[in-house]
């Protein structure tokens, strides 16, 4: 018995079959990392490019009901369409994973200290939307909630999504004071 133990013990019959079923899973653990960490760094860039557009061109229309959210939200979709053909939208994710949230201040003192102007209340207990109107800069805030393809353990989605959050801060130029001729 003792024989057989160790004539099993030095055998190399088999090492390079053991090896390989051993060194095939981390291989492949570590090809789906490195695509994995690729894509998210290419729909960053995806979503920087189709932010930045979409503010350029929200920023310069003057919204229906002073909404700049839903115009924004609007416009970012179809900023994503038109780049979804091209290579850059290939690994996008293309659920309907977006949150936009726009907030208003009239200078730049109350957007350091973070003075929003708040949404007025109605009669009838409704939200108003013209919160922009004549709000000078607008603070436009994006959270993309990414989910991965091949979910990692050391990957959470927590970071990946706080990576993916954006801030941008714009100047209204339809709700700056110089553009008012309502007057």
């Amino acid at each position: 018995m003792i024989k057989n133990l160790k004539r099993m013990l030095v055998n190399p019959n088999g090492v390079s079959s053991i090896e390989f079923s051993i060194t095939i899973g981390v291989f492949f653990f570590v090809v789906f990392m490195i695509f994995e960490l690729c894509r998210l760094a290419v729909i960053s860039a995806y979503w920087d490019l189709a932010i930045a557009e979409s503010v350029r061109i929200v920023k310069n229309q003057q919204a229906p009901n002073n909404d700049y959210a839903t115009l924004f939200k609007k416009t970012l979709l179809e900023q994503r369409q038109s780049l979804e053909s091209a290579t850059i939208g290939l690994l996008a994710e293309h659920r309907n994973s977006l949150e936009v949230e726009v907030k208003y201040v009239d200078s730049v003192e109350h957007l350091a200290n973070q003075n929003f102007i708040q949404s007025e209340v109605t009669q009838n207990k409704q939200t108003s939307t013209s919160i922009g109107r004549n709000a000078a800069l607008a603070l436009y805030i994006l959270k993309y909630n990414y989910s991965p393809i091949v979910p990692l353990p050391f990957l959470p989605t927590s970071w990946t999504n706080h990576l993916l959050e954006r801030k941008i801060v714009m100047v209204q130029e339809y709700e700056r004071s110089k553009f008012d001729y309502t007057n």
